[in-house]
């Protein structure tokens, strides 16, 4: 994969001495680019791996924002508590003709969709305007 040359301030720099080391080493560029490319990895895997908790914690979220993980000195996260089982939620709505019945949480039952364009729903409709299903007795 060609390398693309890099738009940084500091690019044009490092590409002037990559040009005289190309010169004085008699190897081709991308053989010296690859030992450079190398060795700026070690030097910044035993910087971070060495020196991480001593950055302040903003240096730490921005230097884990561009590594695009959580960081070589990675903090353990606590337990999260187990969540409650679900309680059976008492029903809120139910539907007189079959005796279907919801406690209005989450998508609303087949049941309840298709009661929603008949005749039943219609007239019911006529005495509780305000409501869309009818209320669980008790």
């Amino acid at each position: 994969m060609p390398r693309t040359p890099s738009t940084a301030r500091s690019a044009s720099k490092i590409n002037a001495r990559l040009a005289a080391a190309v010169a004085r080493s008699g190897l081709d560029e991308q053989a010296l680019l690859k030992a450079a490319t190398r060795e700026a990895y070690e030097r910044v895997t035993v910087l971070l791996s060495t020196s991480f908790a001593d950055f302040t914690p903003e240096q730490q979220r921005r230097i884990q924002a561009l590594v695009g993980t959580e960081g070589p000195a990675r903090r353990e996260k606590p337990a999260k508590a187990a969540k409650a089982a679900k309680e059976d939620l008492p029903p809120r709505f139910w539907l007189p003709h079959s005796g279907a019945t919801w406690s209005g949480r989450g998508r609303v039952p087949n049941a309840f969709l298709s009661w929603e364009g008949t005749v039943a729903h219609t007239e019911w409709k006529k005495t509780h305007p305000d409501q869309r299903f009818p209320a669980y007795p008790g």
